[in-house]
């Protein structure tokens, strides 16, 4: 996506912030100023999305775009997380396996709970995987483009790779 954005070929770059843009979408660092009202704290170590200017040095975002960076993982692997799985996610909702009004039901299809996910061992893919498994999809396929990925896929939680 940051190449198209560059490129100047990304719709929504161009039609919401125009040029000159600094591309990115993930985020994470320390909470430096906030409201009296908010959840955060100056201090505080988060991660999240922004529409478009990950790449500066500081951002402003609202905070429903943020959330607490985990104990157990650190604060590059939370940054690589945020659009990765919000596509995940949204891709899951547009095939109708993901019903954000009822987290616990997993689809509207409910003869057919199985998932082809290709290139399941890269970014996006790996989150479907993970996603999948969650939301007790059976069976999950998994597409690689080579051999070596196979035992990666299947540690993600394929069913068939």
């Amino acid at each position: 996506a940051d190449c198209c954005i560059r490129w100047g070929l990304y719709e929504s770059a161009n039609t919401f912030v125009g040029w000159p843009i600094v591309p990115g979408f993930d985020i994470a660092g320390v909470v430096e100023q906030t409201s009296a009202s908010s959840e955060f704290k100056v201090g505080d170590v988060v991660y999240g999305a922004t529409f478009f200017g990950a790449y500066s040095t500081r951002v402003f975002v609202p905070e429903n775009q943020l959330r607490k960076v985990p104990s157990n993982i650190s604060v590059a692997q939370a940054a690589s997380l945020p659009a990765v799985s919000l596509t995940a996610l949204y891709t899951l909702y547009l095939g109708g396996q993901y019903n954000p009004q009822n987290e616990t039901e997993s689809s509207s299809n409910k003869n057919n709970n199985s998932i082809l996910i290709h290139s399941c061992a890269g970014g996006v893919g790996s989150m479907l995987v993970q996603m999948s498994k969650l939301l007790k999809l059976n069976p999950i396929v998994g597409v690689v483009g080579r051999t070596s990925k196979v035992e990666a896929a299947q540690a993600l939680g394929c069913d068939v790779v």
